[in-house]
């Protein structure tokens, strides 16, 4: 199986799992906006966003190290894990002396041992499944994902339907998930196996550190883009506002989802052992396929963005539509920069995926306190835009001094440019403005034909490139 072959069959295997978890969770949205509340949802959502700020502080960001380290032929995989394993434990140790501090903070007090249990499940769950791929369990890691949303979907029927439990049910579904399923993979990979204390190296320790600790202000950069907005959303405007603005990230979090799919499968290929000049063509021939579906999903999703959240929403958070056009453009680049990312991950350049996402971030924070006092929630979003694109930009040029990629520039130009035009169209609602996206649609799949029918042509053959 070449390279191309074998990343074809993990994006499957991954896509089979996660993207058909994560959808059955996203027809849950009609579910979650009935039973909660607008301000309920917001403080929901808010809860659990802290939580995901919190998980990679608590570990140090240790599990970015356990793949990336347990991936390489020559390391000692009981060091890996063990290293792995002492180091959440100790970070969460950490957060427990700090816990009183987020006490303090009004819509965390009532909440906090839920939260606590969120962040410990979630780090566990984080180091098993990460370190069953490394080992590579692909099948068991797919699987995982499959169990994890099921049991996440019925522990919140059950939990909000059933006994009524509101903000505290919801959180809870999401700790039982992750708790079972980490003791799943625990005992389906034998992990108990590479926990040794004698295994333990200094200098594979540090190691692993250096590599994962810049990672820990890169995922806090990558939240300061994708939740400030909504706390600040909450804190100049309302609750409400910000549940609203939460549903209509929904629909843009389809793209990241397809993305998170195919980025678990592109870490294994990536990584390969290949002549310069070959990775090179490797990784364009993948970008070019990649960015194409990237362009085509989003001008889908803006497309049916008023049916999607007529749909998938109570009629109270019909007006979430609004913020879907410009919050999908914004996520779009947030999937090609991610892509770029996978270039400092194999050239271990972990510093420069930080300081382009705290370029990100600071540019999003100064965006949202200068946009949401003059545009509401849509200054949010258009924050958010820039933010991504900034990033995308700048780690586009950044990398070339490392691995050039080729660019089709005019294809790449002219498919934003029919996304933007599709945004304006519908913000604008302009006459005729569902006949003109249709059109927009078109020509992006027009513009990018020949990339995705040739991947179609060599996918049934089996292989890309």
């Amino acid at each position: 199986m070449n390279a191309y072959q074998k990343l074809m069959a993990n994006t499957a295997l991954f896509g089979i799992s996660t993207f058909g978890a994560k959808f059955l969770s996203f027809l849950l949205t009609p579910f979650y906006t009935r039973v909660l509340s607008t301000g309920e949802y917001g403080v929901t959502d808010l809860l659990i966003q802290t939580g995901n700020l919190l998980i990679p502080l608590a570990s140090v960001g240790i599990a970015n190290g356990v793949i990336r380290f347990g991936l390489e032929r020559t390391s000692n995989k009981c060091t890996v894990f063990t290293t792995g394993l002492l180091t959440m434990l100790a970070g969460f140790f950490l957060l427990l002396l700090l816990s009183p501090l987020l006490g303090r903070i009004d819509f965390l007090s009532d909440y906090l041992w839920l939260l606590l249990l969120y962040v410990l499940m979630a780090n566990l769950h984080s180091l098993c499944n990460q370190f069953a791929r490394a080992m590579g369990h692909v099948r068991l890691f797919a699987i995982d994902g499959i169990l994890c949303t099921l049991l996440t979907i019925g522990c919140n029927i059950l939990l909000l339907a059933v006994f009524r439990l509101g903000i505290t049910g919801y959180v809870l579904a999401n700790v039982l998930a992750d708790g079972i399923t980490t003791v799943f993979v625990f005992l389906r990979a034998k992990e108990w196996r590479y926990i040794r204390l004698s295994a333990l190296s200094r200098g594979e320790a540090s190691r692993m550190l250096r590599y994962s600790a810049p990672l820990v202000p890169t995922d806090l950069c990558s939240w300061v883009i994708n939740i400030s907005d909504r706390y600040l959303i909450a804190l100049m405007i309302s609750s409400m506002a910000n549940g609203i603005y939460a549903v209509a990230n929904k629909l843009p979090n389809v793209l990241m989802t397809v993305s998170s799919i195919f980025t678990s499968a592109w870490q294994l290929s990536a990584l390969s052992e290949q002549p310069k000049e070959e990775k090179e063509r490797f990784f364009t021939n993948v970008f070019s396929v990649y960015s194409a579906v990237a362009f085509l999903a989003a001008s889908g999703v803006i497309m049916t963005a008023q049916l999607s959240t007529r749909l998938l929403a109570a009629p109270e958070y019909f007006a979430a539509w609004r913020y879907v056009p410009v919050l999908t453009m914004a996520t779009t680049f947030a999937c090609l920069g991610a892509f770029l990312s996978s270039v400092y991950m194999v050239e271990r350049r972990s510093t420069a995926t930080l300081c382009t996402a705290t370029l990100g971030a600071v540019g999003n924070v100064a965006g949202n306190l200068l946009l949401i006092p003059l545009w509401g929630s849509m200054g949010a979003a258009v924050a958010t835009l820039a933010s991504y694109l900034l990033i995308f930009t700048v780690r586009a040029v950044h990398t070339r001094s490392m691995l050039r990629i080729r660019w089709d520039l005019p294809k790449c130009g002219t498919s934003v440019l029919l996304l933007g035009v599709q945004c304006f169209l519908m913000e604008g609602s302009v006459p005729l403005w569902p006949f003109c996206s249709l059109l927009c649609f078109l020509g992006v799949a027009l513009v990018n034909r020949r990339v995705l029918w040739s991947a179609v042509q060599k996918a049934l053959q089996g292989r890309i490139g």
